[in-house]
């Protein structure tokens, strides 16, 4: 996808299509979200589209990536968890 929201990404042409346009579920209606787990923790953002009018070519990109990132404030939603030994194959 170009870095311009404007432009498809397929055909080029600054046709995307205006206004509030997100994912739902079809039976809850609920947001459709990006879900990052690690480490224990869970962190999720909402994904959106650009649709474009000419082709009809649907771009899904995250508002706001860096709160996917994880930091040291953030804890296990298990408070439980016990992170796994660093196996051979993790390298």
């Amino acid at each position: 996808m170009s870095s311009d929201r404007d432009t498809c990404s397929k055909c080029g042409e600054k046709s995307i299509v205006k206004g509030d346009i997100s994912l739902r579920t079809s039976k809850t209606n609920e947001l459709i979200m990006v879900v990052r787990q690690d480490h224990g923790v869970e962190k999720s953002v909402p994904l959106q589209t650009c649709i474009c009018s000419q082709c009809g070519c649907v771009d899904f990109y995250v508002q706001d990536p860096v709160h996917l990132k994880i930091c040291s404030e953030d804890r296990p939603i298990n408070p439980d968890f016990k992170q796994r030994p660093l196996m051979e194959s993790d390298f």
